[in-house]
């Protein structure tokens, strides 16, 4: 049986990995997770905004606030 772990817990183990986050009013950021608080408010560096096909505008650094977020797309990471 799979073991479930708490979404902040699982988001965490993604800190300095690359993700996407989808908000509410559909803009995509894409770029490295650098930090991530109990709000799920999420710092992004590097980060790509995009907005309907493609690339709209880079961001060296990005601060999204947790309530904007649908969902957060990690990349998998392979286990050694």
């Amino acid at each position: 049986m799979p073991t479930i772990e708490r979404p902040l817990t699982l988001i965490a183990k993604y800190l300095n990995k690359p993700i996407k986050v989808v908000l509410k009013n559909d803009l995509v950021y894409g770029g490295m997770m650098v930090e991530c608080d109990s709000y799920m408010n999420l710092v992004i560096e590097k980060a790509a905004e995009y907005q309907g096909n493609g690339k709209k505008v880079q961001y060296s650094k990005v601060l999204i606030r947790g309530n904007n977020i649908i969902y957060i797309q990690l990349t998998p990471v392979l286990e050694d």
